[in-house]
């Protein structure tokens, strides 16, 4: 299924080339189409093609992959740091993230590269086992979206789009973006109404690439009605759930390599599906975590390229490179781990990497001086430091990470250690498991129990653990080998796998049909390991009176909020946005209505202007409306839900009369 690791760069037949009498006109009509059908497809209103189209190209223009899923995939994650780098030009230039000039920039130089190289497009044949993991993507983000599916109207998607707030914040973010036509911290004035003020030097890698991608889909960078900007920030969070799964499956098979045979694939496949399922990974949807999901799935395919690096120099260093990029500008955090991995790679690899010094030089520099790129800026403008040490207590399951980390060790020590390619995930894991201790020890250095981010390091030694679950199949005998007491005299691979069965002796091997079975068997018992038909795992954690997974109790809808989602819809029909004022929700349930006031002013496009009216305020009534007036300097709208809320306004208005003048009540119907 994927390539083994080279040490040297393995020279590639020489293209076809065009005669320059030739080439000149050919250059100028496709750069006229590079142009002229970005222009169509957006006056169509079928921009969503494009962003297709560019991942096509450039996988056909990439020399390194064995499979077409491989060559996808590098493709993707090029693209992916690319445009987290390009979010600057787009920040910068006055056409925003326009699809036209987006489009036909990525198609020129795509242009530019294949007349500099001399390539052509060219793509590897697909394989049966690359649809595994593409398949395990699609029923990871269909299953976790199935709530939302099942929904019928916006009340009951928001009901579960509020179980985490996380997900008001993002929305609001992206649609910043959208706003201004690229990062907020490059101007972040025009997007003080919309987006809130502490995503402004957050990490924004995933959602300039959503706004981006959104803009393509709708063939608009227009606003949206509330149900519409919702859908489609639910639909770009689940996409990049999907995203992290595909990467695990796939780094998860290309260290397993030419050991395996597609029974073995389709069975490492399904289990790793199984685990992502139900693991905390799934809190990734439950509760709103996009830029993690996304950052996360680009730091395991960093370690499946360092371990088992593509043969091509140039291919490997820029791939590298844009997944460095993609990590710093999507979720910073994993940064220590990642530097860990490249540094590795580069004095594993360093005399393969010395016979491309400018290649070298030129990826280095980019890497060094983007990647820190958002680190940096927030550490000079925000207290990012200090929010470490901040949020609820983490006490994790941590015999299932006993299991899993016994799982790769029996595989590692069964003859992986011998390996370079194991080797190498042995480093990664190493640095994993230093990460992850280090946040412990400060904690426990400061007496306090481990707080939210060390959970976050240990969402990364899972999926690095995932990764290297292959590893248990080196305990296995080869696949289409019988096994044997003495080597055979001659190996004849000309005959197919069912041939060298039937010549081999003293045993034979099992036929296709049962080794397929056995793939399903392994797949039904993690399935069941991990909890998805009864949601009581090894990943089980306590929610309320029972014991479940995420997945499980997301699935069983208690972690829904109907209440304060249907009074925000009804605020959203009867109280529209006025300019200058606050709209503030109003409910005598404690926490009901600063999460409908949250989200409404999210899908109204206000988040950044409510905000003092939001945050940093008491959850229950009446202290909240009156800590909120004070707060709140400008003219605020009141929105009671029942009369048992009106009556807590008329009362702060009857104690303070000087409010007439800018606070008003309005009674929902």
């Amino acid at each position: 299924m994927q390539s083994p690791p080279a040490t040297a760069p393995v020279a590639a037949p020489p293209e076809r080339g065009t005669s320059p009498r030739r080439a000149a006109p050919r250059l100028v009509g496709w750069l006229a189409a590079a142009w002229l059908g970005p222009l169509l497809a957006y006056a169509l209103g079928v921009a969503g093609v494009l962003p297709v189209v560019v991942l096509g190209l450039t996988a056909a223009l990439l020399r390194g992959g064995r499979t077409l899923l491989d060559r996808l995939v590098l493709a993707g994650a090029l693209l992916l740091g690319a445009t987290c780098a390009a979010g600057l030009l787009f920040s910068a230039w006055p056409w925003g993230l326009h699809p036209v000039p987006v489009a036909g920039t990525a198609l020129t130089v795509l242009l530019g590269v294949a007349a500099a190289t001399g390539r052509r497009p060219r793509l590897p044949r697909p394989v049966p086992a690359d649809l595994l993991p593409v398949a395990a993507a699609l029923v990871a983000a269909g299953a976790l979206a199935w709530p939302y599916l099942r929904a019928g109207d916006l009340a009951s998607r928001l009901a579960y789009a509020m179980t985490g707030e996380d997900n008001s914040r993002h929305l609001a973010t992206v649609e910043g973006i959208r706003a201004v036509g690229g990062y907020l911290f490059a101007d972040p004035s025009a997007a003080a109404r919309i987006a809130p003020e502490g995503m402004v030097w957050y990490p924004q890698g995933f959602h300039l690439t959503a706004a981006l991608l959104d803009g393509f889909l709708r063939s608009s960078t227009a606003p949206a009605g509330p149900a519409s900007t919702l859908d489609h920030y639910l639909g770009w969070s689940l996409g990049a759930w999907g995203l992290l799964v595909l990467a695990v499956t796939w780094a998860a098979n290309r260290l397993a390599g030419p050991r395996h045979d597609l029974p073995r694939a389709a069975a490492l496949t399904g289990a790793l599906t199984a685990a992502c399922l139900g693991s905390e990974l799934a809190r990734f949807v439950v509760y709103g975590y996009p830029g993690e999901s996304l950052g996360l799935a680009a730091t395991v395919l960093l370690v499946a390229l360092t371990c088992r690096p593509v043969a091509r120099t140039g291919t490997q260093l820029a791939v590298v490179g844009a997944l460095c990029v993609a990590v710093g500008f999507a979720y910073l955090m994993f940064l220590p781990v990642v530097a860990a991995l490249v540094l590795a790679w580069l004095v594993r690899d360093r005399r393969r990497l010395r016979r491309r010094p400018a290649a070298l030089a030129v990826m280095a520099l980019l890497t060094a001086v983007l990647t820190p790129l958002p680190a940096v800026a927030g550490l000079l403008r925000t207290d990012q430091v200090d929010n470490v040490a901040t949020g609820g207590g983490v006490f994790p399951r941590y015999d299932a990470f006993l299991a899993l980390a016994g799982l790769v060790a029996a595989g590692l020590f069964a003859g992986g250690l011998r390996l370079p390619v194991w080797r190498r995930y042995a480093g990664a894991l190493a640095a994993a498991l230093a990460f992850a201790g280090g946040f412990l020890l400060y904690f426990r250095a400061l007496g306090t129990d481990p707080r939210y981010y060390y959970g976050k390091t240990l969402h990364l030694l899972l999926a690095v653990l995932l990764v290297g679950a292959g590893a248990v199949t080196l305990l296995l005998p080869a696949p289409g080998r019988a096994a044997q007491s003495r080597p055979r005299a001659a190996r004849p691979h000309d005959r197919p796998a069912e041939s060298r069965c039937r010549a081999a002796r003293p045993r034979r091997c099992a036929p296709r049909s049962a080794r397929a079975l056995a793939a399903a068997a392994v797949v039904l018992a993690c399935a069941g390991l991990a909890g998805l038909p009864r949601g009581t795992g090894i990943f089980a954690q306590p929610f309320g009176g029972r014991t479940m997974t995420w997945a499980a109790a997301w699935w069983s809808g208690t972690q829904a909020r109907p209440g304060p989602a249907e009074l925000a819809v009804r605020a959203l029909a009867q109280a529209p946005a006025e300019a200058g004022v606050v709209t503030v929700v109003v409910s005598d349930r404690r926490r009901e209505g600063y999460l409908a006031t949250l989200f409404v002013a999210t899908l109204q496009g206000t988040h950044g202007a409510s905000g003092p009216a939001v945050y940093r305020l008491p959850l229950a009534e009446p202290a909240r409306s009156a800590a909120l007036v004070e707060r709140v300097p400008g003219r605020i709208r009141f929105v009671a839900a029942d009369p048992a809320a009106a009556g807590i306004v008329e009362a702060l208005l009857a104690a303070h009369p000087d409010l007439a003048g800018r606070v008003t009540l309005q009674r929902l119907r």
